[in-house]
């Protein structure tokens, strides 16, 4: 077997807790111990969600969902981390009004190298910063 996993999830359940943000918020750092978690935006501007170091999130994996009608950015912290496209490497991920509509969400999981964008309902819009 040439693709055995290099990264095991074990057990964790994909959705253990949900955190709804304030409708004024603008920022949100997640952390590697927030795996599992389904994070909610009601935001009513723009709501950047920036992950941990893609080191310390390996084998972790966190949910967004747009809940608002505004902006929502998925940001790995450093350049060209995130992968949303299949081919793209950026370090932001950007959800837009114009091209998302509310109730699209995005999986993001990390092999400890990459952050892998997984949208849900929507086409994502990549580019840096």
């Amino acid at each position: 077997m040439g693709n055995a996993p290099t990264v095991l999830f074990g057990l964790v359940p994909l959705v253990r807790a949900v955190v709804r943000s304030a409708t004024d918020a603008t920022a949100t750092t997640v952390t590697a111990d927030d795996s599992g978690t389904l994070f909610v935006d009601l935001s009513t501007s723009t709501h950047t969600y920036t992950l941990p170091t893609a080191t310390l999130g390996k084998g972790k994996c966190w949910m967004f969902m747009k809940c608002a009608d505004a902006n929502m950015s998925i940001t790995g912290g450093t350049v060209d981390v995130m992968m949303a496209d299949g081919t793209t490497l950026v370090d932001t991920v950007t959800y837009s009004t114009a091209s998302h509509k509310i109730g699209s969400a995005c999986l993001v999981i990390c092999d400890g190298t990459y952050f892998y964008a997984i949208n849900i309902g929507a086409t994502t819009v990549v580019g840096s910063g």
